[in-house]
């Protein structure tokens, strides 16, 4: 039984079968649409300067480029494979690759080597962080080489990642896997469910003390590594820790933020959303064929003066339910935990200059 039918039974509540309106793939609300996707949910910038990296969350799954050109989508990967070098970068007792991924949250940066690391949270078959090394990143059509996992402890809810210098990782771990309903009544009653996990090759999954939460969702590193912005989901917090200790620095109210960026002003683009808590759980059962409409909005952090607008505020077609806003070039990209598109516009920010 799913987590949405025992909250109803529980709570006596009645609830309608989960189901998406028919939404056509065309443009409204000054958005354009690309569509034949499956719920693309994170999406980073692509290290040639142009282009977007996204994955997909529902079947078939996978890791594609955006080419910002003509909007065409390209695989990233192909067959999966064992490196022909023997250099791993996840933990000593993952040698498998998966023929499939349904990738959650993603994190792109460079090693000390110079090399590009591609760092997927995976719910399929395993619950783990997988590591891909990004080939000819900066061409037109770079492909992504297996280099590993790291899989999650039997409890783990993984979301969002973040990998640091060292070749370590934040993982934000959302709730206890094991006890699903439980976990959400307790989150929305205020009570912390979750975390952030620290993972090092050495040590694996510890928790990361000061981190707890109620429901922690998107993660991001600050540039200098000192600290690292945290979206608490349920408990409507945007928090900033310090690292290596993960003492709270500072808080701002933002309602359910989902995932962050970096826009190129040097501010958080925060992706928050506004449904009410059953409309989220039936969104969560909707089949990929069709987009969520359900409102959110596009908050910028100032994160100098800890203040934040309101960017774009949207709800219904072309889609709605964004988790991620992707500032690129004058548009801003738009990505969704469900449905079968990403939308993009010109960027509000862009269009005030």
């Amino acid at each position: 039984m799913t987590i949405t039918r025992l909250l109803c039974l529980s709570l006596l509540v009645t609830c309608l079968p989960a189901g998406a309106e028919s939404v056509p793939c065309e443009p409204a609300a000054g958005m354009q649409v690309v569509c034949g996707l499956a719920a693309p949910e994170d999406l980073v910038p692509a290290p040639n300067g142009r282009d977007i990296i996204f994955g997909q969350m529902a079947a078939p799954g996978g890791l594609f480029l955006l080419d910002r050109r003509d909007h065409s989508v390209h695989a990233l990967l192909g067959k999966a494979s064992t490196p022909d070098d023997g250099e791993w970068w996840g933990a000593d007792n993952c040698r498998t690759p998966l023929e499939e991924i349904h990738a959650h949250g993603l994190d792109l940066r460079q090693r000390e080597d110079g090399r590009w690391q591609l760092l997927v949270v995976n719910h399929h078959l395993r619950e783990s962080v997988e590591f891909y090394e990004l080939q000819d990143a900066q061409a037109d059509r770079p492909l992504v080489l297996w280099r590993g996992c790291a899989e999650a402890p039997p409890e783990g809810n993984l979301n969002d990642v973040a990998g640091l210098a060292d070749g370590s990782l934040l993982v934000t771990h959302m709730a206890d896997r094991r006890s699903p309903f439980w976990t959400v009544v307790k989150s929305v009653l205020g009570v912390d469910t979750g975390f952030v996990y620290h993972w090092s090759p050495e040590q694996g999954f510890r928790a990361l003390p000061g981190t707890e939460g109620e429901h922690p969702n998107g993660i991001l590193l600050a540039p200098d590594e000192h600290s690292f912005y945290l979206n608490v989901y349920f408990g409507n917090q945007l928090r900033e820790h310090a690292l290596p200790d993960g003492q709270l620095l500072r808080s701002l109210p933002v309602e359910k933020p989902d995932n962050s960026s970096w826009s190129p002003r040097g501010t958080l683009l925060v992706a928050s959303h506004h449904a009410s808590l059953w409309q989220l759980f039936r969104s969560l059962e909707q089949r990929h064929d069709q987009p969520s409409l359900l409102p959110f909005s596009v908050r910028e952090v100032d994160v100098q003066g800890w203040e934040s607008r309101v960017l774009l505020e949207h709800e219904g077609a072309p889609m709605g339910a964004g988790t991620v806003a992707l500032e690129r070039g004058d548009s801003l990209y738009i990505g969704s935990y469900v449905g079968d598109r990403m939308v993009y516009l010109r960027s509000p920010a862009a269009a005030s200059r």
